[in-house]
């Protein structure tokens, strides 16, 4: 059960569909807005927020990766749903690199649809509520040193858990600013993205599982060669981002067997790494 009233935005040219799974999930207790193409969508974007996107592949003015890919561009914070009755290898993995939260095939049945929705709304909200319990608990530590007259340049000690910043070698990940820095410059990363530095950083130098970065973004139980082939485009735009040399990576390092891990030295372990 979703604890609040959340916007759907439904893009698909068969009017039959648009109508079945708009009143399925309004019937949910959502808020539904109805999109034939993908100008259609881009125009209730530009005019009201929404909480989930669930968009076809095949559209008739455009097609739906293009339409991903746009949204992306625009409203990158914005989950997106995929549900096709034209899946594919490639077009699973365009969803992929694109962060969709869900790729679905037609014909689904109206219990599935509303069971995934339910899911994916409930980890959404579940980060947003996690990301406001840390800004919350960072001014109140905030007030805390205020409070007590501590010494500007002084900081109380924190608990691991919560804390705001971890610093892994030249990496600084800040949360509540969700913001990366290497070298102490920002590195314009996307909210998955974030989310797997944040994870290897607060794991740094450990070997982590693929299905546990993957976990870490995307919820649900993949096994350990689902989980790498979704990682692995990730992982290549993270180092073309971070890494001097991305063909020989010095941070962000393969673990043959295992998954990735954050190297804070950047030392090369020769013995460890997949060619």
């Amino acid at each position: 059960m979703h604890t609040e009233t959340t916007t759907i935005l439904i893009v698909d040219d068969e009017a039959i569909v648009r109508r079945v799974l708009g009143d399925t999930l309004e019937q949910a207790g959502h808020r539904i807005r109805l999109a034939a193409s993908g100008a259609e969508a881009f125009a209730i974007l530009a005019q009201i927020s929404v909480d989930l996107i669930v968009l076809d592949l095949q559209l008739g003015d455009t097609d739906g990766v293009t339409v991903m890919r746009q949204i992306r561009a625009r409203w990158s914070g914005v989950p997106i749903m995929i549900l096709t009755a034209h899946g594919s290898l490639a077009s699973a993995i365009e969803a992929v690199r694109h962060e969709a939260v869900d790729y679905l095939l037609k014909p689904i049945s109206v219990d599935t649809l509303r069971t995934r929705v339910a899911e994916t709304v409930a980890r959404n909200q579940a980060n947003r509520q996690r990301q406001e319990r840390i800004k919350t608990m960072y001014t109140q530590l905030q007030a805390l040193v205020a409070d007590e007259g501590l010494l500007p340049n002084s900081t109380p000690t924190v608990p691991p858990s919560l804390t705001t910043n971890y610093s892994a070698g030249p990496l600084t990940i800040d949360l509540h600013r969700h913001e990366v820095r290497m070298h102490g410059q920002i590195v314009d990363v996307t909210p998955t993205e974030f989310t797997i530095l944040h994870t290897l950083a607060r794991h740094a130098d450990a070997p982590m599982p693929c299905a546990r970065l993957v976990e870490a973004f995307q919820g649900g139980n993949f096994d350990e060669d689902e989980a790498r082939q979704v990682m692995r485009p990730h992982i290549v735009r993270l180092r073309r981002k971070i890494e001097p040399d991305p063909q020989r990576p010095a941070f962000l390092q393969s673990v043959r067997g295992i998954g990735y891990r954050w190297n804070c030295t950047g030392e090369r372990y020769n013995e460890d790494l997949q060619t």
